[in-house]
């Protein structure tokens, strides 16, 4: 009987069998039936909880008017009734071109017979069966309309969802725009990760509540994906049929707010050539106001695709979300950390969220509240409970095996006992697996949210800093010769970096004494990512424009600039060799990197610097005080404003005699010193002049 039925509906029937046999009635009637859907949890029976319909108390008045029985019956006869009722069923689904039957079905089509025992106990409840038809009638209907087909309804969905906190301006301004006469479709436009889409599923989760004014109290939100509307349609009209339907549905039904994440996408949507885009379909009714759209997109989107479209852009009521502040965030992260936690199993402690948005907001640029920390949450619960040692199981595992060849061989040589023995030191070994494997960690620690946000950043958090001074000292020391002083000052200004801004030094001296090299030890000794600029190719005004993008309307806008490679790398080091030779103008632009930390780009990226080192290489000849000396003070290549945010000056002596034969002894002890002290100019073109005279004594060929 069952063989045109799904598990559900099967599993209804037998539980009106099942009912049947606890009452000892001799047939299986309309009233189990109903007592079956009853029982059952789901959309159906809480609706008709809330008429007053309950399991309990329908099978009471049906044992007072209809009593028990003294006798099981193990044979399932079927009323006619009943028979009838599951045909209509079935009959019904055909029509809805599904083809399978649901329990509202089969509810809808006991209550279309409108006769049998159930039927009787509904009305002596005062249960007011025309009107509990009419909903569910409607409710089917809509269920089967083709915006629920390729949409979601987020009224159905937000009950799985997290609550959204400290949204209440933002969700009474949409409240307040879907009550208005005229523009009423709210258009909430900010950063990415801002939760934009958050706070219409919380509208959601209040129209669920009811707690909205009483004309959203029955409204449905449903989500429409472009994507899904424009699959499938291959030919020309089917798109714009398509989605004059979906328009057609919400007009009928009266009760949808449409919601469409993404709301650019509406723009050009489905226009291909000689067709209508969604936005042109849209504008009339949405000017009418018979449709509710809510929409939802980044500021840049909206920039680039809405605003340019000003009839469509007035169609829509622009509400800001901003990004929350830090307290704000914190309170989002303690109102969802109950969930964080019953998933992961992990405990989390107040100190842990504060910790987790203080070192978020710290160290990730490129993101935005509270999505990053929402992200870092989720990723240190899971870092958490990595908690099993890969070598110690492998050693577990080794161990079985053997003992399982030592069990085979006991049991090949009929000695019993010792393979029972074996037997035994396996059960002994598998619990101590179960609970190596079993065993997590149910607390996160400080250091978790710092690994977390390093992976992330490649920004050092958990070295040792004194053990990077040590060996910053160790491998600049031993390739820099006879600059000890320098050296000295460089490590001990680095020592005094802090988060705020970046650590600016000069190096300058005459050429060939190490200053670049210097910088190019100190970047592979930290192991950072080093970003090199040769000045000479910034000695015009436009070449600034490789660092921060061209300005909109110029060649190359938009295109990949220099420094921004900096959101994917914020530890890196900077290094602005010969600046003397650079254009003013691109000097000036260092002036707020210096005091401030960051610059804007020409795509309004900000780009910060607060983990940067830039050093700055110069052959002249700096003095201590702020200025140069007498022999280029005239001519000063650095403004007192760019050389006042420098942290340090750092002067590289001329290389000296001592300083050259040290230097040559390393190259190649084998090699005469005083020839080649002799045959060059190393005082004035320093260690590169005793290269060059060093590769050509060892060639045989004195070039010097």
């Amino acid at each position: 009987m069952f063989d045109n039925f799904d598990f559900e509906i099967t599993k209804i029937f037998k539980k009106a069998e099942y009912e049947m046999q606890d009452l000892a009635h001799p047939y299986v009637g309309s009233e189990h039936l109903l007592l079956s859907l009853l029982s059952n949890n789901d959309e159906l029976s809480k609706q008709l909880n809330q008429q007053g319909l309950y399991y309990k108390t329908f099978k009471n008045e049906l044992i007072n008017i209809v009593g028990k029985g003294s006798k099981k019956s193990q044979v399932f006869l079927y009323t006619p009734l009943l028979k009838r009722v599951i045909e209509n069923a079935l009959e019904d689904a055909k029509e809805d071109n599904k083809g399978k039957v649901t329990p509202t079905h089969l509810f809808l089509s006991l209550l279309e017979e409108a006769e049998g025992i159930a039927i009787r106990i509904m009305l002596s409840l005062d249960i007011n069966l025309d009107q509990l038809y009419k909903h569910l009638k409607k409710q089917k209907n809509s269920n089967s309309l083709l915006i629920y087909e390729i949409g979601q309804d987020l009224n159905k969905k937000v009950n799985m969802q997290e609550k959204v906190i400290g949204r209440d301006k933002e969700i009474e301004f949409i409240i307040e725009t879907l009550l208005r006469k005229n523009k009423n479709n709210p258009l909430l436009v900010g950063k990415a990760g801002t939760g934009k889409t958050a706070i219409v599923e919380e509208l959601a989760r209040r129209i669920n509540d009811k707690a909205v004014p009483l004309e959203l109290s029955d409204k449905k939100i449903i989500e429409l994906n472009m994507s899904s509307l424009v699959a499938g349609t291959k030919y020309r009209g089917e798109f714009e049929e398509r989605l004059n339907k979906i328009i057609d549905e919400i007009k009928q039904e009266n009760n949808i707010i449409l919601f469409i994440d993404e709301a650019h996408t509406i723009v050009n949507a489905g226009g291909a050539e000689g067709a209508i885009d969604a936005s042109n379909i849209l504008k009339p009714y949405l000017a009418r106001g018979q449709i509710k759209c809510i929409g939802a997109t980044t500021i840049e989107e909206y920039n680039k695709f809405i605003l340019k479209d000003k009839a469509l852009d007035r169609r829509f009521q622009k509400i800001n979300i901003q990004e929350p502040n830090p307290e704000e965030t914190i309170g989002i992260l303690n109102a969802i950390k109950d969930e964080y936690e019953k998933h992961h199993n992990i405990k989390i402690s107040k100190k842990n969220i504060d910790d987790i948005v203080y070192y978020s907001n710290k160290y990730i640029y490129n993101k935005n509240n509270p999505d990053k920390c929402i992200d870092v949450l989720d990723s240190v619960c899971a870092k958490a409970k990595i908690q099993i040692n890969n070598l110690e199981l492998k050693g577990y595992n080794q161990k079985l095996d053997q003992l399982k060849l030592k069990k085979e061989k006991s049991i090949i040589n009929q000695d019993y006992v010792k393979a029972l023995k074996i037997r035994e030191m396996e059960d002994k070994i598998n619990k101590e697996l179960s609970t190596i494997k079993n065993k997590r960690k149910n607390h996160i620690t400080k250091s978790d949210i710092l690994k977390v946000i390093e992976n992330k950043t490649n920004i050092p958090l958990l070295e040792n800093n004194k053990l990077i001074i040590k060996k910053l000292k160790k491998d600049l020391f031993q390739n820099i010769i006879g600059q000890d002083e320098a050296l000295n000052k460089i490590i001990s200004t680095y020592q005094l970096k802090v988060d705020t801004k970046p650590l600016s030094l000069l190096l300058s001296g005459p050429t060939g004494v190490g200053k670049t090299y210097t910088v190019k030890m100190f970047a592979k000794s930290l192991n950072v990512n080093l970003i090199r600029l040769d000045m000479s190719e910034y000695n015009q005004e436009v070449s600034i424009n490789r660092l921060i993008g061209a300005p909109a309307g110029y060649v190359g806008y938009q295109d990949n600039y220099l420094f921004k490679q900096l959101l994917d790398n914020p530890y890196s080091i900077i290094l602005l060799d010969e600046i003397e030779k650079a254009c003013p103008k691109v000097l000036n632009l260092f002036l707020q990197i210096l005091d401030e930390g960051y610059i804007t780009g020409s795509d309004n990226e900000v780009i910060k610097f607060n983990n940067t080192i830039i050093f700055m290489t110069s052959n002249e000849n700096v003095s201590n005080s702020i200025g140069f000396s007498n022999k280029v003070q005239d001519n000063s290549f650095l403004s007192k404003e760019l050389l006042n945010r420098i942290d340090a000056t750092v002067q590289y002596n001329q290389i000296n005699s001592e300083t050259a034969r040290k230097y040559i002894n390393i190259k190649n002890k084998n090699l005469n010193e005083e020839k080649i002290l002799s045959e060059s100019n190393y005082q004035k073109y320093g260690f590169r002049e005793l290269d060059r005279c060093i590769k050509a004594f060892e060639s045989k060929k004195s070039i010097c």
